[in-house]
């Protein structure tokens, strides 16, 4: 059976791999951590697309019946870069309409806050989707937190820190929902969500991502039960080992890729 490839420069792509995986099960995944240029986030536009094309690119010629951009940076600045790359006959599911499309139905009119990376922000691509679909926006770029975690530093003082510093002041607290606008901050989710008002509902990105991608791919015959997942990176990390493991079990095998020695 085909793989759904999926990519990010690091762990927070994982989110969305595991919801994927639950939604889909049975369907082999094949993910790209793209760790030798993490965080993608301080990237300029250009590097971005180079990166995410290239990455397309390889996951099409292994075979991939679909590809996940796994990351709101290349998503927002990307996306038609990966959709070139990998030609018409290949779907392409991001991590920034269908959430989008999720925020119109569910706060019609409403007031949405955003955080991300700095080229998520600064793409302004969702302050342009949500605005065209009649809602408020608020957004703030918060861009030391995706290395933070990256490098493991979150569930303690130094994430605690940040969000103080990115959330303190009291932005989002009239927002009807925020939207994590970087996969890796899932993994801090629940501290979000205390320096917020209880009225505030944190969106969950991955699995809103993960029901996108069931809708738009039909059933393939010779699902597996316990299907083969390959997990590629471009430069082998303790870090990445453990978050992998932390969303896959013991059992994972990381694989070197030689992408970018080509």
């Amino acid at each position: 059976m085909r793989p759904l490839g999926i990519f990010d420069s690091g762990i927070g792509g994982l989110t969305v791999a595991r919801a994927v995986a639950d939604r889909m099960t049975g369907s082999p995944l094949l993910y790209f951590g793209d760790t030798a240029h993490l965080p993608y986030g301080e990237k300029s536009p250009h590097l971005i697309r180079h990166y995410a094309s290239r990455i397309s690119h390889h996951l099409r010629d292994e075979g991939c019946r679909a590809i996940v951009v796994a990351c709101n940076s290349a998503s927002s600045n990307a996306l038609e870069s990966v959709r070139d790359a990998v030609g018409p006959d290949i779907p392409v599911v991001d991590v920034v309409e269908p959430v989008v499309a999720h925020l119109r139905d569910r706060w019609p009119g409403g007031h949405i806050g955003v955080i991300g990376t700095r080229a998520t922000i600064e793409s302004g691509l969702y302050q342009r989707l949500l605005t065209s679909a009649g809602l408020e926006v608020t957004a703030r770029a918060t861009p030391l937190l995706a290395s933070a975690i990256e490098e493991g530093f979150h569930q303690g003082a130094v994430s605690e820190a940040l969000l103080a510093a990115y959330l303190g002041d009291g932005i989002f607290d009239a927002v009807d929902a925020l939207v994590l606008g970087c996969t890796h901050y899932p993994l801090i989710a629940d501290q979000i969500t205390a320096h917020l008002p209880p009225s505030v509902e944190v969106v969950d990105s991955p699995a809103i991502v993960a029901e996108a991608v069931a809708a738009l791919l039909p059933a393939e015959t010779g699902a597996s039960p316990d299907p083969a997942h390959r997990f590629l990176v471009s430069d082998w990390t303790d870090s990445f080992a453990h978050g992998a493991r932390r969303f896959f079990g013991d059992a994972i095998q990381l694989e070197a890729s030689d992408l970018w020695k080509r």
